[in-house]
């Protein structure tokens, strides 16, 4: 559903340039459907089922208000997305009410000040550079003003400058996005350490019984005493007792030993057997970590792209331009090209 804010800011601001070309207006029937979808669209959160492991975590956070900041910001981008649809859609239908053009200005000034109140009601990170002498003075101008193309040419200063603060907050999200994957990283070994540090260990013991068994075999075919002194290298309690004072052994003892060896074998895969749920649990932990960060990388990249397309096609609407191909770049097909659009947000 992500991928449609793109093409269906397109579609929306498509419906909305045709409607300062006389006689077409028929052309914006569909446009609430379309918003109505778009609206729909702005979902930026995994499925809780499919945070399976991560969900067990909570408990080894330092700080219980980990994800806090995170999502007021995610939360924020959200209300700005919604905010940016909602200004597109009453563009155009208030260019489609039967009144005045300065009635139509008015108009569109009551919602950008609504929608502002909207915006910044739970923000976390205002504007601080935000001019706002220089605000009140166009949202004055555009009051006085008695053509509508030109009082939506008026609010380009208003809608750059939004389209900047989300590139500055969809910043601060990825780089809280960064200190929570940290956190969550540290989080799963802080609950996996002991049983990923023990499975390693048996790992490591099970392989020098291998090869203590390996070269008790070796001996019984070859007597040869090199390999009674690479199983006493591995230091396992049967074999030091069994050599214990011997340069040889016996059929008898060689049976023995094995037969210790092979127990205590039995007893590490036993061991080994029972923490591998946990194994388990922690590389599904660290998968779901990753594709998390993954999604999330995502969200941000496309939330940035729409709010950088989006004020690009606006400028070149408000500019005067009415040929709907010349707002985006579109290739023969009629998909975009983002190509342009992600170097100018440096994605």
């Amino acid at each position: 559903m992500r991928n449609l804010i793109p093409g269906m800011l397109c579609i929306l601001l498509l419906c909305s340039c045709e409607k300062f070309v006389k006689g077409e207006s028929e052309n914006l029937a569909p446009f609430s459907a379309q918003t109505i979808d778009l609206i729909g669209s702005l979902e930026y959160s995994l499925n809780e089922s499919e945070l399976i492991h991560l969900r067990s975590i909570d408990r080894y956070f330092e700080n219980e208000d980990t994800y806090g900041r995170y999502l007021s910001l995610e939360n924020q981008i959200g209300n700005m997305l919604t905010a940016l649809v909602a200004y597109s859609l009453q563009i155009v239908t208030i260019s489609e009410m039967q009144t005045t053009d300065n009635k139509k200005a008015n108009e569109l000034a009551d919602v950008i000040i609504a929608l502002r109140e909207f915006v910044e009601k739970d923000q976390v990170m205002a504007n601080e550079g935000r001019d706002e002498e220089g605000y009140e003075t166009l949202i004055a101008q555009v009051r006085q003003s008695q053509d509508y193309l030109e009082a939506l040419r008026l609010m380009l200063p208003i809608v750059n400058e939004f389209g900047a603060h989300a590139g500055r907050v969809l910043d601060e999200l990825r780089i809280e996005k960064q200190k929570i994957a940290l956190l969550i990283d540290e989080a799963i070994n802080k609950k996996y350490k002991s049983a990923v540090k023990f499975h390693r260990e048996l790992r490591l013991v099970k392989d020098d019984l291998y090869e203590t068994l390996y070269n008790l075999s070796r001996y019984g075919v070859t007597n040869d005493p090199a390999y009674l002194d690479k199983m006493k290298s591995f230091g396992f309690y049967p074999v030091l007792v069994a050599l214990k004072n011997k340069k040889s052994l016996t059929i008898k003892q060689q049976e023995q030993l094995h037969n210790d060896l092979t127990e205590r074998l039995r007893t590490v895969n036993e061991n080994y057997e029972q923490l591998l749920p946990d194994i388990v649990a922690y590389e599904e932990s660290v998968r779901e970590l990753t594709k998390i960060v993954e999604f999330k990388d995502d969200a941000i990249r496309e939330a940035r792209l729409t709010f950088v397309l989006w004020t690009r096609a606006y400028q070149k609407m408000a500019s005067g331009k009415t040929d709907p191909a010349e707002w985006f770049d579109i290739s023969d097909s009629g998909s975009l090209l983002f190509g342009a659009v992600k170097r100018a947000a440096g994605i």
